[in-house]
């Protein structure tokens, strides 16, 4: 956002450092928008904070190049005099750009969910189609599965393994033989199902779950109305 390469490392320093954004000495894991600006504009106006936007062009205009500089020169209007409308432009693109940053960031987190999920899959031979025909065919351990999955979707916490491990053991993990074709397509399903992650699952059961019974609890003041 404010750098490229050495361009706006000096700025990136002071900002970063400022007793608004890191009042502990060290860089914050969130900064609001109200924080940034106002970081911004006292470090343009020499650490004070103006009442006229007239100060801050020339500064600027000054600033070694770099992306902010750009951003910033950008956000100026001819003729403006008023520094909330610039300071409100400011915010409003820093909350968009961190937007964007955040869609860039749980797109990789996906990829890596999914690559790890494959990992994952194939290191244990977790096919999802033996899965399912190991159901399929066995009514009591359906059953008991369906149960225990009931069970903890009806609590407030995701299953813990002590409550999952007595299912998991009737299923075949690991190669005892050759890979098949059978094999490798039940351990992709698995791996994207694992890429989903627990909470994607969890919140599907409990949805599975009201809706095979008689859906949520009303609450009290609901049910007394």
């Amino acid at each position: 956002m404010l750098t490229d390469g050495e361009n706006g490392l000096d700025f990136y320093s002071k900002l970063t450092g400022h007793p608004i954004i890191a009042p502990a000495g060290s860089k914050p894991s969130y900064v609001a928008a109200s924080q940034f600006s106002t970081a911004v504009i006292q470090l343009l106006s020499g650490g004070n904070m103006p009442s006229l936007l007239a100060p801050l062009p020339l500064t600027v205009s000054n600033m070694p190049k770099s992306p902010f500089k750009s951003v910033v020169v950008g956000l100026f209007r001819d003729g403006e005099a008023d520094l909330s409308n610039f300071e409100t432009r400011l915010q409003t693109w820093f909350d968009q750009t961190m937007d964007r940053v955040s869609g860039t960031y749980k797109r990789l987190s996906q990829y890596l969910s999914f690559g790890i999920g494959l990992l994952v899959a194939y290191l244990f031979q977790v096919n999802a189609i033996a899965i399912a025909y190991t159901l399929w065919t066995d009514p009591k351990l359906r059953e008991q599965i369906s149960d225990g999955a009931a069970n903890a979707a009806a609590g407030d916490q995701p299953p813990s393994l002590d409550q999952v491990w007595p299912a998991l053991a009737h299923f075949q993990f690991g190669w005892e033989t050759g890979p098949t074709w059978s094999a490798m397509v039940g351990c992709l399903i698995s791996g994207v199902a694992i890429g989903l992650g627990a909470p994607f699952w969890f919140d599907l059961l409990q949805k599975f779950v009201s809706l095979r019974g008689t859906g949520p609890v009303p609450n009290k003041a609901n049910s007394q109305a």
